[in-house]
């Protein structure tokens, strides 16, 4: 491994621990989290929908995430699917089921008041 490879990694692996550092130890010291936005695709050929839903549900009921809010986007998931996620969203108020074209909407509406800005 070359001198810059070598500087590089040592940049990166700064960065990271200091990322780590505070995010997580500085927000725990002050009892502050910082939100996160859990977004999940929905399609239909998603096997894994009701494993990684349930394994979200545990982590929210545990109080071990910083998720606060979780978007789940519908791309032509199943009638099945569909059911599910609209079963999440009523048992955890964090999820929200939502179409692409509302989130579209959204955020082009958020870009355009934030240029103003």
């Amino acid at each position: 491994m070359g001198t810059a490879e070598i500087i590089a990694v040592t940049v990166v692996g700064v960065i990271a621990a200091a990322e780590i550092f505070c995010l997580y130890l500085c927000s725990k010291h002050k009892k502050k989290s910082y939100p996160l936005c859990a977004v999940i695709p929905l399609y239909a050929e998603d096997k894994e929908l009701f494993h990684r839903l349930g394994h979200i549900g545990s982590l929210i009921e545990d109080g071990d995430t910083f998720i606060s809010h979780i978007l789940l986007i519908d791309y032509g998931c199943t009638d099945e699917q569909l059911e599910v996620c609209r079963e999440f969203c009523l048992r955890y108020h964090a999820a929200e089921l939502a179409a692409p074209q509302v989130i579209e909407k959204y955020m082009s509406n958020y870009i355009s008041k934030s240029s103003l800005i």
